[in-house]
């Protein structure tokens, strides 16, 4: 296709109905009125001979020619965002979001903090969580996420990594459970518990698991859930006992009636808190560098104060 004949603002609008499927929504994330994108579309299929988007009772539904653009087009579109950004960035007046592929661990202990920071230091810059579906080097090199933060240990070498924060895992169940008046469970009455698993991948089998077959001993997995939000309310109506991060844990106690206890399965080998993945394209990007040292920031803040945040001063 020769380009020369185009306006490249109809990409704009293409990758806005991409990700919103409304004409409407679509417009207010790009500066556009309903009519002006209607018309654009109207445009755009003229020229890619193509229907592109069929209305439908949920909303704006690709065709398969469409499908077959939406990464090709965002990740044309980021290009350019990124070669036109300014050398300097100055967070106070940025305005551009930072797309971070994560499980419900980082947006409950990093992401308060995270926010307290955007709040103070760049009001402009916006933060999008999305899921990581099993498939985070795919979305980062396709450009679906700018970051991904996971437990993950070995990255391959096109990808940077930062350790962010370290943690531990302790044993959760309520307070009246017949192992909560132990300080150390022992590796057999833990195994005979009753299991809640969290599995964001949806596996049903852990790293306890290998750890207790290794010593010829396996658990009862009664229930799996596939995030952490749900475990407090699930193991203080239950005789579950569940395998978390203590920072975790920690801030459920604030809530609920439950006992911590160490876990006296150790942690994988190479696991640490988080781990914060990029691809190396984006390491020298001003914009970039800033939005890492934030998410360090986070990490060390974690680290020193907990998922509670710093005391409060006394009024």
């Amino acid at each position: 296709m020769n380009l020369a004949g185009m306006d490249l603002n109809l990409l704009l609008v293409f990758d806005a109905v991409m990700n919103e499927r409304n004409a409407t929504r679509a417009g207010e994330r790009i500066g556009m009125s309903q009519p002006a994108v209607s018309n654009a579309l109207n445009r755009l299929r003229y020229v890619m001979k193509d229907e592109l988007f069929l209305r439908g009772a949920d909303g704006m539904r690709p065709t398969a020619r469409a499908m077959e653009l939406e990464l090709p087009v965002r990740r044309a579109l980021t290009e350019i965002e990124h070669a036109l950004d300014p050398v300097v960035f100055d967070p106070a007046t940025a305005r551009r979001t930072f797309t971070v592929a994560t499980t419900d661990y980082a947006t409950l202990t990093l992401l308060p903090y995270l926010a307290g920071y955007l709040m103070e230091e760049a009001p402009g810059v916006n933060v999008h969580t999305v899921p990581i579906e099993g498939r985070l080097y795919e979305k980062l090199d396709a450009q679906e996420a700018d970051y991904g933060l996971t437990a993950l240990g070995t990255v391959p070498g096109r990808f940077g990594r930062e350790d962010i924060g370290t943690d531990r895992f302790v044993c959760m169940m309520k307070s009246d459970h017949p192992l909560a008046c132990h300080d150390e469970i022992p590796l057999e009455a833990y195994a005979a518990a009753r299991h809640l698993l969290v599995t964001p991948r949806g596996d049903a089998h852990g790293f306890v698991d290998d750890f207790l077959s290794d010593h010829n001993l396996k658990r009862q997995i009664a229930m799996t859930v596939n995030g952490f939000g749900s475990v407090p309310m699930i193991v203080a109506s239950s005789d579950l006992i569940a395998t978390i991060p203590s920072k975790m844990a920690d801030k459920c106690t604030d809530f609920f009636d439950l006992r911590i206890v160490p876990s006296p399965v150790p942690k994988p080998e190479g696991v640490v808190g988080e781990v914060l993945i990029w691809h190396k394209r984006l390491t020298d990007h001003p914009a970039h560098s800033w939005f890492r040292d934030l998410i360090k920031r986070a990490g060390a803040d974690l680290d020193k104060y907990g998922i509670k945040g710093p005391p409060q001063p006394t009024p």
